[in-house]
């Protein structure tokens, strides 16, 4: 290559063609542009009608709750699971000591409901359902002290019946979901051989290696990657991601020697590029935005962790679920928190959904992703940030 590639953290950025620069000393700043302001700041504003400064009050408070759980669990404290009601995080814990220590640092803490309990209640459900394709989704919901379990359309009522009998189980109806790798025009990352799919977040393994974390189905077959001008800027090397069988939705890129990872998502046109401060799994109940190539800017709350969903046929394990819409062409693409944390890469969401472009949070529905601190762990990859 004669070029040198910069691969930016563009949410779906599947598109790192777009963000080519010269070769230089230092890694180029967007050309749109550093927003210093946190990425959920216009969502909240146009969610809940706030100004701007009650929208920043508001996720500053969230972003302190959540960095003194960090330090609680730093300091030795065990959280079974966090969750947000209103601006009051909610954490789970299993003794008396941890509970005293929660409270006393200004949260709240749960006795009754625990991430762990919930997760042997969705192992019990999955075995219930054995090989039926009819159940969409299974896991823990927090806020309601529940496993949610969603089942099609057209399965046997003796399949609702059993599952709804299971004690803190609900039920509901949902669509078909789909893995979300569709060729779609604009900033793409082209697989060859293959489809199109998204950029995730960039960064480097324990040798100094930089690599990108990616959804696992966007490197099935480990594809050389290519940018949107044809040029080659890494290929797949690794996923978890096998369809037709029990997988999980995480995948690796080797970037090429001469290209570079930068650590900014681009809202693709709402409100500029975010730095990436850091990884982390927000609570259940905070802010989230993701960008994509089909939808732009959507964002939501975080509904969910440790979600299993059944692609037709695929069943991903160890998702996180979101309020955000996406669409195919958004798979692999960043989720950013509130505290400018990457959260995960897009998985997928409901077959048929139309969220429109740069709706924010009007744009409904909901989706899967893969979290980025999970992916990191097992690859032993070290996130790339901007500070």
């Amino acid at each position: 290559m004669t070029s040198r590639s910069t691969l930016m953290l563009t949410a779906a950025l599947a598109g790192a063609g777009t963000l080519l620069a010269p070769a230089a000393t230092a890694a180029p700043v967007p050309d749109g542009g550093v927003s210093t302001q946190d990425p959920m700041t216009s969502y909240v504003m146009e969610r809940d009608g706030k100004t701007r400064a009650q929208a920043r009050a508001y996720l500053a408070t969230k972003d302190t709750k959540q960095a003194t759980l960090r330090s609680l669990e730093a300091k030795g404290v065990t959280a079974d699971g966090a969750w947000f009601d209103g601006t009051q995080l909610v954490v789970g814990v299993d003794s008396a000591a941890d509970a005293a220590k929660v409270r006393a640092a200004g949260l709240r803490p749960s006795t009754a409901v625990g991430q762990r309990d919930l997760d042997r209640v969705a192992t019990k459900v999955l075995g219930q359902a054995g090989a039926s394709k009819h159940v969409v989704t299974v896991g823990p919901d927090l806020q309601q002290g529940v496993v949610e379990v969603r089942i099609a359309a057209d399965a046997p009522d003796s399949l609702r019946q059993r599952i709804a009998a299971m004690d803190r189980v609900t039920v509901t109806t949902a669509d078909e979901l789909t893995t979300q790798a569709d060729v779609v025009p604009g900033r793409i990352m082209d697989l060859s051989p293959g489809t199109n799919c998204s950029l995730g977040y960039p960064g480097k393994t324990s040798s100094g290696n930089n690599v990108l974390l990616t959804a696992g189905h966007c490197v099935e077959g480990l594809p050389d990657i290519l940018d949107a001008n044809g040029t080659h800027i890494g290929k797949g090397t690794h996923t978890r991601f096998r369809e037709g069988y029990s997988s999980v939705d995480m995948g690796l890129m080797d970037i090429d020697s001469e290209d570079t990872g930068m650590p900014y998502v681009d809202s693709r046109g709402h409100s500029g590029y975010y730095p990436v401060e850091g990884a982390s799994k927000n609570a259940v109940g905070s802010e989230i935005c993701k960008a994509g190539n089909t939808t732009g800017w959507t964002c939501g709350t975080i509904k969910a962790y440790n979600r299993t969903v059944n692609y037709g046929g695929t069943v991903v394990s160890g998702l996180a679920e979101a309020s955000v819409c996406t669409e195919g062409g958004d798979s692999g693409g960043a989720y950013i928190g509130v505290g400018n944390l990457a959260q995960g890469m897009t998985s997928g969401g409901p077959v048929g959904v139309e969220c429109g472009y740069n709706q924010g949070y009007n744009a409904g529905s909901y989706s899967f992703y893969q979290p980025v601190v999970d992916a990191a762990s097992y690859y032993g990859v070290t996130i790339d940030t901007a500070n």
